[in-house]
């Protein structure tokens, strides 16, 4: 539940980060949010404690489109391969100031604010709830 949990909260803090384009640029929009594309994560804290990424970890893609949606994939290992176990999608909205709103699609669930920062093509999503405080590291694939 805690993969499913990670994943949904990196899933949630990338796809909050769109910005609008504008229709009547000519060619390629430079102000194309740095949320869009598609992100893995490399590196996880709990309460700043590095915690140790399984091989079927380093599998998982999150997904995040201009369309304020995003989507993204658990996989746990099962005979020595890793084999999907949940996708989860939902929206997200970009509330200004790096702070985020990621809202799963997933019945019962409440919608998560992150705060996500970005350098080059690495973004940092930090989350904060009843168990402390969740970093994750993604790098864009």
């Amino acid at each position: 539940m805690k993969k499913i949990f990670l994943l949904l909260v990196v899933s949630i803090s990338v796809c909050m980060t769109s910005c609008k384009s504008d229709d009547d640029a000519a060619g390629p929009a430079d102000t194309q949010d740095k949320f869009i594309g598609v992100w893995k994560i490399t590196q996880e804290f709990e309460n700043g404690v590095e915690q140790t990424l399984e091989t079927c970890d380093l599998e998982s893609r999150l997904t995040v489109t201009d369309d304020q949606k995003y989507s993204g994939a658990s996989y746990d290992l099962e005979n020595e391969t890793c084999v999907l176990q949940e996708t989860l999608t939902g929206s997200w909205e970009n509330l200004g100031s790096n702070k985020y709103k990621i809202t799963p699609d997933l019945d019962g669930e409440e919608a998560i604010e992150a705060t996500i920062t970005f350098s080059g093509d690495t973004m940092t999503i930090v989350t904060n709830d009843e168990d402390g405080e969740l970093k994750e590291i993604l790098t864009r694939v």
